[in-house]
């Protein structure tokens, strides 16, 4: 069902914040095989790529039997390659029509949850053309100030209840959908239209501090309930 659609891990060893963050230890691995694991239930391994320029994550991705995508130098240092750079640099690689980015630091975004996400994309983006790509994002109903005022009610008498508050979006990093011509093209993972595919709050966490490691481990047990 998924055939014409390439999906990506993108896998630095290098971050800023977190060393190695790809091989924390995560639920009797490490977070770029509990990834690979994941998609391997959603599709097959001809079509998952690692993209990275360590021989250590290669080898993750090897014993896991999915493809490995040798991401050149440059574009494996934030600091020297711009993000559209990375994208069309891995991108022009994979051999699909379609592709998806999925990163391995939303580690509670499911199987489940990838699946439908696909699913929606062939339905409207590829058949029925309603949209041209597509993103994982939750749905906040939550009170937001800018510097100085807020911005999605009144402060005052007439103070919204939070199921009547307009829906914002948050990108939670988990997943990009778009067909590769148009990646190659604009240099970017959405389109104009894409499509909103909200996600469960757990399936948002997205590994940027050590913080964001410590729940989403303390919320595995959480995952297994739902998957």
């Amino acid at each position: 069902m998924f055939d014409d659609i390439g999906v990506v891990i993108p896998a630095r060893l290098g971050s800023s914040r977190i060393a190695e963050k790809m091989t924390l230890p995560f639920d009797g691995t490490n977070l770029l095989a509990w990834k690979i694991n994941q998609l391997k239930e959603v599709t097959s391994t001809d079509n998952i790529f690692v993209s990275t320029e360590d021989d250590m994550l290669k080898e993750i991705a090897f014993s896991h039997g999915v493809q490995v995508h040798h991401r050149d130098f440059y574009l494996a240092d934030r600091h020297k390659a711009a993000f559209n750079e990375v994208i069309t640099g891995i991108v022009k690689d994979v051999p699909f029509d379609h592709v998806a980015w999925i990163t391995a630091v939303v580690p509670l975004m499911s199987p489940k949850e990838y699946r439908r996400a696909f699913e929606v994309y062939v339905q409207n983006v590829i058949k029925d053309k309603q949209n041209d790509s597509l993103f994982s994002v939750n749905l906040l109903k939550e009170y937001f100030w800018d510097d100085f005022k807020s911005i999605n009610y009144q402060a005052d008498k007439n103070h919204t209840i939070s199921q009547e508050l307009p829906n914002f979006y948050r990108v939670t990093n988990g997943l990009y959908m778009r067909d590769k011509a148009s990646i190659m093209k604009e240099e970017y993972f959405l389109g104009k239209n894409p499509y909103k595919f909200v996600v469960g709050k757990i399936a948002g966490i997205d590994i940027d501090e050590i913080e964001d490691y410590d729940m989403a481990r303390a919320l595995i047990e959480v995952y297994k309930k739902s998957i």
